[in-house]
């Protein structure tokens, strides 16, 4: 698929992924929707991007909210029409055993990324179907490809939204609208970490033999996904090399997360 010149919809774009993704995307002359919570960190994007000769507009919205993405979606529609690419990169919540979860905090789990990527697709999709051409990327998990221990809602929620990918998918077949689950290994230079403490340590040991990649690094696969309109993606390849680990030998792939998991440090 083309990026110059399409207008594209990164959520989640106020840091990580989201934001590497929409620099990329702009550096490639697309047009692009910056989506999240935080205005002014939007705003400063947005500035940005058109010093250097980009074009983008900052929306503010909190996506798990529906009455949210359905404004939101109106007036992108209203402003600037349909996208032709979607990306939902927008995640949120601690790694936790489901015991330690508090109550509250599960409903929020499953908001983001699962209902503000439902929420958001469904703003879009009516007009992007009478467009007849699209393109919808989720960023994934491996933990939606083997769960591992001691990350119980967070696991459970990437699941959602893989399986909310790969039912669009199912959906748009026989549409010229494509979607592509796409795979990162460790950001290392990610804020996801610094904002839930006490999550990177449990990290299966095994996973450390993946190699970290930057959040640019993500966002470069995300753009090449894009340009080969790829049905999934991991970025690094070892990541895949695993992946097909767990899918050909999977007792074994789960033994290995859990022997290298998180514990439980009190019964």
């Amino acid at each position: 698929m083309n990026i110059a010149g399409s207008l594209c919809v990164v959520s989640g774009a106020s840091s990580g992924i989201g934001r590497a993704c929409a620099l990329e995307l702009a550096q490639r002359q697309a047009q692009v929707v910056l989506v999240a919570r935080r205005e002014a960190v939007l705003e400063d994007l947005a500035r940005q991007i058109r010093a250097a000769g980009g074009q983008a507009w900052a929306f503010p919205a909190d996506l798990s909210q529906p009455e949210e993405a359905q404004r939101l979606g109106q007036q992108v529609l209203h402003r600037l029409g349909p996208p032709h690419i979607l990306i939902h990169s927008a995640g949120a919540g601690a790694w936790r055993f489901l015991e330690e979860t508090p109550f509250e905090e599960i409903p929020r789990l499953m908001a983001v990324p699962y209902f503000a990527a439902a929420y958001l697709t469904r703003a879009f999709l009516p007009a992007m179907l009478a467009q007849n051409r699209g393109f919808i990327l989720s960023v994934c998990s491996p933990a939606s490809r083997l769960a591992w221990p001691g990350a119980t809602g967070y696991v459970a929620a990437r699941w959602a939204l893989q399986g909310l990918t790969e039912a669009l998918r199912a959906d748009l077949y026989p549409t010229r609208l494509r979607v592509c689950a796409f795979f990162p290994g460790q950001i290392r230079d990610s804020e996801y970490f610094s904002r839930n403490p006490g999550s990177l340590e449990r990290i299966p040991r095994i996973g450390r033999l993946i190699p970290t990649i930057t959040a640019r690094q993500a966002a470069l696969g995300i753009v090449r996904a894009i340009e080969l309109e790829a049905r999934i993606c991991f970025v690094p390849w070892p990541l895949y090399l695993f992946d097909r680990v767990a899918h050909w030998l999977p007792r074994l792939a789960e033994h290995l997360a859990w022997s290298t998991g998180a514990r439980r440090t009190s019964p």
